[in-house]
């Protein structure tokens, strides 16, 4: 304390306050479990109980049971991510306010999520999708997935929802997306290497590095219907207890668990989408 009271916040001081306040917000305690409507305070045991009870709301979205108006914007993707999401966050449909990164990857910060998002938009608006051929198609659907995928918009739950979102886009075209056919390791690799190097540049995605994953996911919509091996096995667990789960069940197929971090003493906490 100096002599004219408590010694004042810097800027950057208040702001790292303020951001680390907004951090925590999402959290039990600092560094714990995400808060939740089950009121789980285990990590892993809310990882499984998340995972079977949005897999039952994607399955009434396939079905068309969701009211999901498809204006492919920000009201589209925070349908989807609120449907989805709906049983386990207060949350759910809303955009985060704290900034977020995967394996050192930085994603778009909360205060440009808006215009991001918008960009999407732009990107399926101006394209006509009933008439593109297969390598139009997919080379489309890449920059749009590489594009919401680098946005992240949500604190939670981003892959899931980014799917469901071009998959409605697909709808518009002679193609479906088959995300069964795709590897993990695959998927994984293709989305990492699509990360500009620096967004706080403005620096867009690289959607190259995604036409061999959409390539293997794209199936013409008259070819049959391929059973959902990763919707099975959520079921399987939405009939077993969420107690005493254990580490030798994996992750749903597509996308391995982020690591979510705000620049304060690199807080960290795994992310889990798919």
């Amino acid at each position: 304390m100096t002599q004219d009271g408590p010694a004042q916040l810097s800027e950057e001081e208040q702001w790292r306050a303020q951001e680390k306040a907004r951090w925590n917000a999402y959290l039990w305690e600092p560094g714990s479990c995400l808060r939740n409507k089950l009121d789980i305070k285990n990590p892993l045991e809310l990882h499984f109980a998340e995972y079977a009870l949005r897999a039952n709301r994607q399955a009434e979205i396939d079905r068309g049971e969701a009211d999901i108006p498809r204006t492919y914007d920000k009201a589209h993707i925070q349908a989807i991510h609120r449907h989805l999401m709906q049983d386990v966050y207060d949350w759910a449909g809303e955009f985060r306010n704290v900034q977020i990164q995967k394996q050192g990857n930085q994603f778009v910060p909360p205060e440009r999520l808006d215009a991001w998002t918008g960009k999407v938009s732009a990107k399926v608006q101006d394209k006509d999708w009933s008439t593109m051929s297969r390598e139009e198609f997919v080379q489309s659907i890449s920059e749009i997935y590489a594009y919401q995928n680098l946005t992240h918009p949500f604190r939670e739950g981003n892959g899931a929802a980014a799917k469901v979102f071009v998959r409605h886009v697909s709808e518009m075209s002679p193609y479906r997306l088959d995300f069964d056919k795709v590897e993990r390791d695959e998927w994984n690799a293709a989305s990492d290497a699509s990360y500009p190097a620096d967004v706080a540049k403005s620096t867009d995605p690289d959607p190259r590095t995604l036409y061999a994953v959409f390539d293997k996911a794209t199936v013409e919509r008259g070819a049959v219907v391929r059973a959902d091996a990763e919707l099975a096995a959520a079921l399987h667990l939405q009939n077993s207890t969420y107690a005493g789960v254990d580490a030798r069940h994996t992750t749903g197929r597509g996308e391995r668990p982020d690591t979510h971090a705000v620049d304060l003493d690199v807080e960290q906490e795994t992310e889990r989408e798919d």
